[in-house]
C-alpha cells in the first residue's frame, strides 16, 4: 500500500512538472526603498532590471504585428530589395534575409543562410519544400538547395525580388525538379499593387 501511494505521488509530481508554464512566475513587488533608489539614480521606477544591468529582450521588444514600417522606411533603418514573405502571416510582409520564407503558395524555403543580399541579386542556401514534393516527404526532410533571387521590381513604394533560380539542386530527382518548375515557374509572390 505504501509503495502504491509513493508511486502515485511520484507519477503525479512527474506529470505536473511536464506541463507548460502559461504565465510568467509572480515576482515579488519591489520594496519602496528600491523604487526610491532607482528614482534617485535617474532610472525609470517602472523598469524591470536592476541598475547597471543590460536591458532584457522584454524591454527592447520588436514592433507588434501590424505596426510594421513600410519597405525602405527610414524608421526601419533598412533599405534594399525585399522578398514578400507569408511565413506566419497569410497577408504577407516585406522581409530581408529571411531564415524561413514562404515564397509562393507552392514553395517554401527553410533554414536559409544568405551569403549575398544586394539590390540586384541574393544568393543563399537552405532547404526547399512544397506542394510539388508531398509524396517524397519533403515537408519533414526538405531538399538542400542553393538559390538565387533576382529580377527586382517596384511594388507599393518598395523593391522586391520577383524570381528565384535553384543553382544547386542537391539530391533532388529530375522528376521532382520538373514538378517544382511546373508549380510556380521560378516566380516569387509579390505584394498586391496599391
Amino acid at each position: 500500500m505504501r509503495r502504491t501511494i509513493l508511486t502515485g505521488a511520484a507519477l503525479l509530481l512527474a506529470v505536473t512538472a511536464c506541463g507548460e508554464q502559461v504565465a510568467p512566475p509572480d515576482l515579488p513587488a519591489p520594496s519602496p526603498e528600491a523604487e526610491q533608489s532607482r528614482q534617485e539614480e535617474g532610472g525609470d521606477p517602472s523598469a524591470t532590471g536592476t541598475p547597471g544591468e543590460e536591458p532584457t529582450v522584454e524591454e527592447n521588444q520588436e514592433p507588434v504585428e501590424g505596426e510594421q514600417d513600410s519597405p525602405g522606411d527610414e524608421a526601419t533603418g533598412e533599405e534594399g530589395t525585399y522578398v514578400f514573405n507569408r511565413y506566419g502571416d497569410e497577408d504577407g510582409f516585406p522581409d530581408l534575409r529571411p531564415t524561413d520564407y514562404v515564397a509562393t503558395e507552392f514553395t517554401t524555403f527553410s533554414d536559409m543562410e544568405w551569403s549575398e543580399w544586394s539590390d540586384e541579386v541574393a544568393h543563399g542556401e537552405g532547404g526547399v519544400s512544397g506542394t510539388w514534393c508531398l509524396e517524397t516527404g519533403c515537408q519533414e526532410d526538405p531538399y538542400d538547395v542553393e538559390v538565387e533571387l533576382g529580377d527586382p521590381v517596384e511594388v507599393g513604394g518598395g523593391t522586391f525580388f520577383s524570381t528565384y533560380t535553384i543553382t544547386d539542386y542537391g539530391d533532388m530527382s529530375a522528376k521532382t525538379r520538373q514538378a517544382m518548375q511546373e508549380a510556380d515557374d521560378g516566380r516569387l509572390s509579390l505584394p498586391p499593387s496599391e
